[in-house]
């Protein structure tokens, strides 16, 4: 189970790596695959601005605890980053995957926002990922 705060901001992405050579037709052209770290960046440049609205910033990917590791220290992530190798959250938050070619399995890029514990906004398939914390400090800024 996921402890969510009452007030947060949860996204997914794919951070795919060499497993991005094993898409399948029907992938290869889906704008969101690739630009985990433009999102992350984005998202922790507003990161003062998401806390000051009362939101905690969650981001869960299917990497392993290790590469992710290295992912937020490379970027410098002051925000929670998930490690869902098991894909525990996906009927939890009834989350969106995928798989390659060769067998490995993803989450699709997309966004979920709770207020007061609910669920009041979902960007499904975020297609362009440096402008989803731009959409999410709208909505935010609306609820608030």
């Amino acid at each position: 189970m996921l402890n969510l705060a009452k007030n947060c901001v949860v996204f997914t992405y794919p951070k795919m790596g060499k497993s991005g050579k094993f898409l399948p037709d029907e992938l290869k052209d889906l704008d969101g695959l690739t630009g985990c770290t433009m999102q992350c960046k984005a998202y922790q440049e507003n990161l003062n601005l998401i806390q000051n609205l009362g939101y905690k910033l969650i981001a869960i990917g299917s990497q392993s605890k290790e590469d992710m590791n290295e992912f937020i220290t490379s970027l410098g992530l002051g925000f929670e980053v998930i490690s869902d190798v098991d894909f525990k959250f996906e009927k939890e938050l009834e989350l969106k995957t995928f798989s390659t070619d060769d067998g490995k399995k993803f989450y699709h890029r997309q966004t979920l926002i709770f207020k007061d514990g609910k669920l009041v906004k979902r960007f499904d398939f975020v297609a362009n990922p440096q402008d989803d914390v731009k959409n999410v400090m709208e909505i935010l800024k609306n609820l608030s």
